[in-house]
């Protein structure tokens, strides 16, 4: 984290007494720089001052740091030399000028090492590490805060006395990268012990970041509990100390831990929290992250509108940081025009409803003249008689007119409503006006997932991302169709179906293995094929069976979906899979061992689940074998 390492760098290069960055200290140095009476090391001091403290103005900065190399090289000193390129590569760091920063913390690095000083040398391989995590080569930045961290350790605090704090902020930082690689049990390691050495040298805001990242740490773990408690502490004591920098990030992070429990409405206000102290902020990376968390969970409960502009907000933030701008998604688009359709067809109803009464007056009116006529003589009855015919044919016309209408939109409804729902469901739904949840003892449910859809996700046109994923998820389907499956949702890259609903059957597990090698055959075969500049991907795929609980969530917005354990532990098949693999559970196995080949892969650790007995599922037993 910058804000931990701008820290270190003050205790690196200033004296005790000056270890923040304050603008009135800034001042009082350009005046005694102007005043140009120093020589030597001691004006090597003062442009290394001016370089951090003018870090608001990095250009102004820059400049000071280019200085201070020009009068170290003159005076052959390798120290101000190591401490020129330190704060050089710093500067160019936070400009967002990466490459530049690599080669300035490097040439620190080099200095320092042949000159025989071990405590610039780590200084500058911790900055160095920093950087390669913010350029995202993490192999690189974990080897480099590895390094820095045991020539920490090897040092005397008495000759560098901020030797501690160095060592604890390297190991906060590489805990921080381990939880952005998602290995928290490794982060959580690191970040324990930063946070002891944080708690003996008396360092109180960086040991609240503590807690929050080890509230992260929990989070990937699985602990919710202990993720809840340390968040939430971590962000009540920030605030507390007005330091503000890291709150909209932990707000962020407790967001994201309560849409993983579906507890979209804590998450949906705590996410808006985090949005507005990041706009206080103006952190526009962080403003970026959190609007594309609101865009999700609004796209979850059906808020299409407020996804659209959240979405917006993210690109337009990511845009402002120069990265690529990325469109409203195809899917996205068609979920807003779908909703568009559904208002317009309530209009329509509306619409129909006021012509349906002003009928009813039409008739009303009718019948009072037909009373008021009733009462004239003989001539004017064949008349009457003439206009009450014409007038019935017309209302027999309107009426008939406006019934079609009405059982075009009923048509129209019908179908949009089969489109989101099992036919039976569907049916109950439009007769009752509700679903009752019901359960079903034997099902079996499958996942697939696609392998680095993140990372293509990141770097390639949306467009071209989104009809690479309708080209696999539309044949997805076709398969379902063939194999009397019920699919049930998708999820981003994620695909789930179920077998045995709503329909109770017998051969539910060998339908939906059948299923799975033909989602695994055409997968590999489309690797084959001329891809019209789409993207390939390779499947994981898992598959479970057991009991399940279907029914329709939402009252305005329906979705069909099913809950329980069996759902649980297929999700967890399909991320303990491998690619090109389907892997199995032991409930699955026992149904159709008779009938497929499967491979034992052992007793493997679940993550919230402890140890599951897992297969490989190779293919079909040949009709001698099953003899």
């Amino acid at each position: 984290m910058r804000h931990l390492w701008l820290l270190v760098l003050a205790s690196f290069l200033l004296s005790p007494l000056c270890r923040s960055q304050d603008q009135q200290i800034a001042d009082s140095l350009r005046a005694i720089y102007k005043a140009d009476t120093l020589q030597g090391a001691e004006k090597q001091k003062l442009l290394s001052l001016l370089a951090f403290h003018e870090m608001s103005d990095p250009q102004v900065a820059l400049d000071y740091s280019e200085e201070l190399i020009a009068l170290s090289q003159s005076m052959d000193d390798s120290r101000g030399l190591t401490e020129g390129y330190l704060l050089k590569g710093t500067i160019l760091s936070i400009k967002g000028d990466l490459p530049g920063a690599l080669t300035a913390l490097q040439r620190s690095a080099e200095i320092a090492a042949r000159s025989d000083y071990a405590f610039g040398e780590a200084s500058a391989n911790m900055a160095l590490a920093d950087t390669y995590a913010e350029a995202k080569d993490y192999g690189r930045a974990e080897e480099t805060y590895l390094k820095c961290i045991s020539n920490f350790r090897q040092m005397d605090d008495d000759e560098h006395p901020s030797t501690e704090r160095q060592l604890g902020v390297a190991l906060f930082n590489l805990g921080d990268l381990y939880l952005t690689i998602e290995q928290p049990e490794k982060a959580l390691k690191y970040i324990e012990e930063a946070g002891v050495l944080f708690k003996e040298l008396g360092y109180i805001t960086e040991s609240y970041s503590v807690i929050g990242n080890l509230g992260r740490s929990y989070a990937g773990m699985g602990d919710y509990q202990k993720a809840e408690d340390h968040l939430l502490r971590a962000i009540e004591l920030l605030e507390e100390a007005e330091y503000h920098d890291h709150v909209a990030a932990y707000q962020e992070s407790l967001a994201e831990l309560y849409s993983e429990q579906r507890q979209y409405e804590k998450a949906h206000a705590v996410a808006m929290r985090s949005l507005n102290k990041a706009e206080l902020q103006a952190d526009k990376p962080q403003i970026s992250k959190t609007s594309k968390i609101l865009a999700r969970l609004d796209s979850i409960t059906g808020n299409y509108r407020e996804a659209y502009d959240h979405l917006n907000q993210h690109m337009a933030y990511k845009d402002s940081m120069g990265m690529a701008t990325v469109n409203m998604t195809r899917l996205e688009r068609e979920r807003a025009e779908l909703q568009v359709l559904k208002q317009e067809s309530e209009l329509e109803k509306a619409e129909l409803q006021v012509l349906k009464q002003e009928s009813e007056l039409e008739l009303q009116a009718l019948q009072q003249k037909r009373q008021r006529l009733a009462i004239w003589a003989g001539g004017i009855t064949s008349l009457l008689l003439i206009l009450i015919a014409l007038g019935s044919y017309r209302r027999y016309r309107f009426i008939k007119k406006t019934n079609n209408i009405i059982s075009q939109e009923r048509d129209r409804s019908d179908g949009l409503l089969l489109n989101i729902l099992p036919k039976q469901t569907a049916m109950e739904l439009k007769n009752l006006g509700r679903v009752k949840a019901q359960r079903f003892d034997k099902v079996s449910v499958l996942f697939t997932d696609f392998k680095g859809f993140t990372s293509h996700a990141e770097s390639m046109d949306p467009e071209k991302l989104v009809e690479s994923i309708d080209y696999y998820f539309s044949h997805f389907d076709t398969i379902m169709d063939k194999y009397g499956l019920e699919k049930i949702k998708t999820v981003g890259d994620a695909y789930m179906c179920a077998s045995g609903l709503p329909y109770p059957s017998d051969d539910h597990a060998l339908r939906i293995t059948e299923a799975a090698l033909e989602i695994r055959e055409f997968v590999e075969g489309a690797k084959k094929e001329d891809s019209e500049n789409h993207v390939r991907f390779d499947v994981r795929i898992g598959i479970n069976s057991g009991p399940v609980v279907a029914g329709v969530v939402g009252t305005k917005k329906f979705a069909y979906d099913i809950w329980g354990d069996t759902v649980n532990i297929a999700s967890r098949m399909e991320s303990s899979s491998e690619v090109g693999k389907i892997n199995i559970s032991e409930n699955t196995y026992e149904i159709i061992k008779d009938q497929f080949e499967c491979q034992y892969r052992g007793n493997i650790e679940v993550k919230n689940r402890g140890k599951l007995n897992m297969y490989f599922l190779l293919g079909k037993k040949s009709m001698s074998k099953t003899a």
